[in-house]
């Protein structure tokens, strides 16, 4: 094993040693469900807006994006500009109403809020449901990434590095649940904030500063750096669009509202948000411009898919302790994502079905654990068995949060009109519309330029809308 390698692996090691640590002392402040499910709604400015900044840039920011970038140029970077409006869309329509309904109502889950905001156990539990199924695809995805990384790192199988990354997350997730998922956030949303940056800087200068990169890319390929890219208009402001709204209706993300400890602090906290959100987004543009440039000057091969991309750069040109910083980067944005989702998985099998169903009373935190576990098992069964359709899944579940769960959380928690037959009918139309959509795409059959998810969050707003404006008297009857 070379110097390089030995430093990143004594790197990734040591964090995951450091994570498991934060699992254990967390434990001891996992004593109920609130502790498990909300942290103990004890979050304050800082301590939230990193958790949430780590919750929502996974691993895409650091493999994906870049490889979107040297695949279609700068049109993909109109999914980063998105996130100048999360913070602030998030505060002005959630954080209030998400935050009341934690103190007043005990809500501990996102199907708890639905249940109680709209009176109907259809609309709950078949949110549940949705968010479940995408939880499992989002974990599966995580765990193959994770697995990925630390195959290549360690140089061990991929199914080694999917067992050795679930134990790490198994074991400090359920040990100290949504309080040791927090505060592991927040170490990793640091490591993230600051190997983006060296990453970006060291890029810029690997490819020889922006203007002599982008030279060389408007020699070759000037469409690259049009506003559009090679996708065209309507697929950018699908992706903004996207993007923006969606983040709305994803419960890792949102869920973070619940465990404020002031809805008072929130005022600093969409600048905040966008500006850490950007920083971790200057990888995407500073290694998809690097590499990109590299490879058109020869310098770099063609890579075999855009995925690679920072793989390839930092193997070819960062020195051992930048790789060592990167892949702690890599490792934190997966695993950020990955033990949120745990909890939340295990609230709708542990909390939020059997409520459905008629059962009265809190789960035990022990209970909590043995479903947080049983979570695992069925991602980590989903990533070893069906590999080449776990990516899929993973944008999958993106989609169906956005489409099922944005109209009734954005708006229906702002809008008295808003009634059980508006959720069921929005829950069920987006769902059946992001999931068909989807799979379209997948076969080659889908004809617009427009992103299936994004057309299916449309729909979704449209049906809620529209029922949510029917006349009292020509409403359906009651739940």
């Amino acid at each position: 094993m070379d110097r390089q390698r030995i430093m990143i692996a004594g790197a990734i090691v040591a964090y995951l040693a450091l994570l498991s640590l934060i699992g254990v002392w967390s434990a001891r402040r996992s004593r109920r469900s609130s502790d498990f499910y909300l942290a103990g709604r004890r979050l304050g400015l800082l301590t939230a807006a990193l958790a949430t900044m780590a919750s929502i840039m996974s691993g895409f920011v650091f493999v994906g994006g870049p490889g979107l970038f040297y695949s279609v140029g700068l049109g993909s970077f109109w999914i980063v500009i998105s996130a100048s409006f999360t913070g602030a869309m998030m505060c002005w329509l959630l954080a209030r109403p998400l935050h009341t309904m934690a103190a007043d109502a005990g809500c501990l889950t996102i199907p708890d809020v639905i249940l109680v905001r709209y009176g109907c156990r259809f609309s709950s539990g078949f949110a549940a449901v949705a968010i479940l199924l995408g939880v499992l695809g989002y974990l599966a995805t995580q765990l193959l990434a994770l697995g990925i990384v630390l195959a290549g790192v360690l140089g061990t199988s991929i199914w080694l590095g999917i067992l050795l990354g679930a134990f790490v997350l198994v074991l400090y997730t359920t040990a100290g649940g949504m309080v040791a998922a927090v505060y592991t956030d927040v170490v990793q949303g640091g490591v993230m904030l600051v190997s983006t940056s060296v990453i970006f800087g060291y890029a810029l200068s690997a490819g020889g500063g922006f203007d002599g990169m982008s030279a060389v890319i408007l020699s070759q390929a000037p469409e690259l750096l049009s506003p559009w890219g090679l996708v065209g208009p309507v697929t950018c402001l699908g992706w903004f669009s996207l993007f923006a709204l969606g983040s709305l209706g994803q419960p890792h993300v949102v869920h973070k509202m619940m465990m404020i400890r002031d809805v008072r602090l929130l005022k600093h906290f969409p600048w905040i948000l966008a500006v850490c959100m950007t920083v971790c987004s200057l990888v995407w543009l500073g290694v998809g411009l690097s590499v990109k440039s590299l490879v058109f000057q020869g310098d770099l091969p063609a890579l075999a898919h855009p995925d690679d991309a920072i793989i390839s750069f930092l193997h070819a040109r960062a020195p051992a302790w930048l790789g060592a910083l990167a892949y702690a980067g890599i490792v934190s944005a997966i695993m950020s994502t990955a033990d949120s989702f745990s909890n939340i998985g295990a609230g709708v099998l542990a909390r939020d079905l059997p409520r459905v169903l008629g059962r009265q009373g809190e789960p035990t935190v022990q209970r909590s654990r043995t479903f947080s576990v049983l979570v695992f098992t069925f991602a980590l069964i989903f990533a070893l068995s069906v590999k080449g359709l776990v990516a899929y899944a993973g944008i999958l579940g993106f989609g169906i949060f956005a489409a099922a769960l944005t109209p009734l959380l954005a708006v229906g928690l702002n809008w008295p009109a808003a009634n059980f037959w508006s959720a069921r009918a929005s829950l069920i139309a987006g769902t059946v519309a992001a999931v068909a959509g989807e799979a379209m795409s997948r076969l080659g059959l889908y004809p617009l330029q427009i992103p299936p998810a994004c057309l299916a969050l449309l729909l979704s707003f449209i049906v809620f809308l529209g029922i949510g404006l029917m006349p009292k008297r020509c409403a359906p009857g009651s739940a």
